[in-house]
């Protein structure tokens, strides 16, 4: 009997694993739950590694089981201060987040209705029926010049009661001298990080992510732009800054 070549077996139907990158939403001794691309799912593990939230994973699916591979070197902890939204009450004002109208006028606050982690997230609305512009941004991250910043968070629209609009999510990072600094009073000038235009009704959530490079010796907020109107709005949730590690 003649063994099949690796030619022959490349050549084959499969069925064959696929390998993806996530993040672990949460996780226990003996389980954890992944999030890739807005989806979460349970994954089991390999000894010795134990998962823990927030880690850039690794993982691997054969027809409906998947398996975390192991944390992806070079991902550091997530350096976002409640970054799922979960430190606030529902219809409050997210915790360690400012909220910036670049045009006219929106307001955020935490919801419970649909979330990526947790079960919390943040609601950015516009106030009138014209097209509104807002940043949402995070606690001040140190950072020194040439650090690379790995940045991510998850977006979806919430049409309410409207007929559908052009709902709009970007982000970006922001960079300021001093930690005490609030926007625009900023030290260079902002990096657009990744953008989505039109996005879906959450669920499901569309992911955004990148990498920004430190200009200077300072510090960095993460800034979540929403571009809404007719008191649509944007739901943001899973927002992630890791330094990249040598």
């Amino acid at each position: 009997m003649t063994n099949p070549t690796p030619q022959v077996l490349a050549a084959s139907s499969g069925p064959w694993a696929q390998v993806r990158t996530g993040t672990v939403a949460s996780a226990t001794a003996g389980s954890a739950v992944v999030v890739v691309g807005g989806t979460s799912f349970p994954a089991s593990f390999i000894s010795p590694y134990q998962p823990a939230a927030g880690d850039l994973v690794s993982v691997i699916r054969q027809d409906s089981s998947w398996q975390i591979l192991g944390r992806i070197a070079g991902a550091g902890d997530n350096l976002v201060s409640n970054g799922s939204f979960e430190d606030s009450g529902v219809g409050t004002s997210p915790v360690g987040w400012i909220l910036y109208d670049v045009s006219s006028s929106s307001t955020a606050s935490v919801t419970d209705a649909v979330a990526v982690d947790g079960g919390q997230s943040a609601l950015v609305t516009a106030t009138t029926a014209t097209v509104a512009q807002s940043l949402l941004y995070s606690q001040p991250i140190p950072v020194s010049t040439g650090d690379v910043m790995t940045i991510a968070a998850y977006a979806g629209a919430s049409f309410g009661d409207n007929p559908p609009v052009a709902v709009d999510a970007a982000l970006y990072a922001l960079w300021f001298a001093n930690s005490t600094d609030t926007y625009p009073t900023t030290a260079a000038a902002d990096t657009l990080i990744a953008t989505a235009s039109d996005i879906a009704q959450a669920p499901p959530f569309t992911p955004l992510s990148g990498t920004a490079t430190a200009p200077l010796d300072g510090w960095m907020r993460v800034a979540l732009r929403s571009t809404v109107q007719d008191t649509t709005g944007v739901v943001w949730d899973f927002v992630t800054a890791r330094r990249n590690e040598a």
